[in-house]
């Protein structure tokens, strides 16, 4: 006798029905669910765990990059690696499906070189300049327009849309405005009260299309705030509606500069140029994988963008893949040794380093490979006794911390200057 096929609960069946007397097209609004979402790398190894690290029951990971068909939100402060890992993130949609994937950049800062962005694969020029003419360009001058633009590129399925910066957004009346008018005087919240009606919209477009939509923004101070983390005195422009929509929000923060010396002819001394920065990539919001305050490091190199084998490293000399020791002359040493040949690289400074594991392919790929493997642990799901334990350490944690945001009821904490220390102002717990 062979069994029966699975159907609707009649309950459900019933209400499928209704709605279909009631002229609703049930089959365009119900969703068929997946547990591995689409998506587009991020270049980095780092950055796709940090967004989708987690295993499905088959073992691939659930969101390995930019999930397809959601808004994300990069923003930080000036010079913080938002545009460079905006632009990785439209060559990586270009490269995707043997090199077929579109983008459009809206360039609202004016800001971004064409060669550069070639060097990571976006090639802004058009065809009959040798172009591939799969990604354009646009430097709209209003939001209206720039409204129209990303809708329409996104209602013609481009694969990837980047706006680079809500900051730069500016209303069709606010640019046509006086500014030296004392009587015409700019609107009160003007771009957040057009955020607010575009972005449902605009969601549910590409949630059909599939679109990526890429938003930078920069960060402003908050007025009137108390707290001794970028997160507490920081605030996004553009109002609220961003963040609402968006589906990850990462905070980037530069953490380290690596610079080098150079001899400068014109000054006749040796100068200090930057070589490449150390960003840490936070996740402030993520409902990919839930992984909300997460964070990563990541390494952008001036004119190549994010240094993957450089990023790699911090993790091989976190996890010991790479040991660090100091020589007599207290030099920093790298070593690593290759698990199947017994080869050992060894050089003075992580830059020669660097270079020196390179030139052995056997031993450069043991080594990423270990890399990966310890990031994906890292990012295994935790059992009930140990989430128990961690959330009781937190909150103990935090009660000896005399963390910033408590509060007595009657509105923030007001403490002495005189009081404060490195780890912030002390609070009288007998107070609260």
């Amino acid at each position: 006798m062979s069994a029966k096929a699975p159907k609707m609960h009649p309950k459900l069946a019933r209400f499928v029905a209704g709605m279909e007397k009631a002229k609703v097209n049930m089959s365009d609004v119900v969703v068929t669910p997946t547990l591995k979402m689409e998506c587009i790398n991020t270049g980095s190894t780092v950055l796709n765990m940090l967004i989708g690290g987690t295993r499905t029951p088959d073992g691939a990971f659930l969101c390995p990059g930019y999930p397809k068909g959601k808004i994300i939100e990069i923003y930080g402060r000036e010079s913080s690696g938002k545009s460079t890992i905006a632009l990785m993130a439209a060559g990586q949609a270009i490269a995707q499906n043997g090199g077929t994937g579109t983008v459009v950049y809206v360039d609202l800062e004016h800001a971004v070189v064409d060669a550069y962005a070639l060097k990571l694969g976006v090639d802004f020029r058009p065809p009959e300049l040798g172009g591939s003419g799969q990604a354009l360009r646009v430097q709209p001058h209003t939001f209206e327009e720039t409204e129209a633009i990303v809708t329409g590129a996104a209602l013609h399925g481009v694969d990837m849309i980047v706006v680079d910066s809500v900051a730069g957004l500016v209303s069709r009346r606010e640019a046509r405005r006086n500014v030296n008018d004392e009587k015409d005087k700019s609107g009160v919240a003007e771009i957040p009260r057009l955020m607010s009606a575009w972005m449902p919209k605009l969601q549910a477009v590409i949630a059909k299309t599939g679109t990526i939509v890429i938003f930078t923004n920069q960060t402003r101070d908050k007025i009137g705030a108390m707290g001794y983390t970028e997160e507490a005195l920081k605030s996004t422009v553009g109002g609220n509606a961003l963040k609402f929509w968006a589906s990850l929000r990462w905070m980037l923060k530069p953490k380290q500069a690596s610079k080098a010396k150079v001899f400068n002819p014109i000054i006749k001394e040796y100068e200090e140029v930057p070589v490449s920065t150390d960003i840490e990539v936070k996740n402030i919001k993520n409902k990919i994988d839930a992984r909300q305050g997460h964070t990563g490091l990541v390494t952008v190199r001036y004119g190549i963008g994010i240094d993957e084998l450089r990023t790699m490293m911090n993790v091989a000399e976190a996890y010991d893949i790479v040991k660090h020791t100091k020589n007599a002359r207290k030099q920093d040493v790298y070593t690593f040794s290759s698990p199947s040949t017994g080869a050992v690289i060894e050089a003075i400074g992580i830059e020669k380093f660097r270079v020196a594991i390179t030139r052995n392919q056997k031993a450069y790929q043991e080594m990423m490979e270990g890399c990966r493997d310890r990031i994906i642990q890292g990012f295994r799901a935790i059992d009930d006794e140990q989430l128990a334990q961690l959330a009781e350490d937190a909150v103990t944690k935090k009660m000896e911390d005399d963390d910033d945001y408590l509060d007595d009821g009657d509105g923030p904490m007001i403490v002495d200057s005189e009081e404060e220390t490195d780890e912030g102002p002390s609070v009288n717990m007998d107070d609260i």
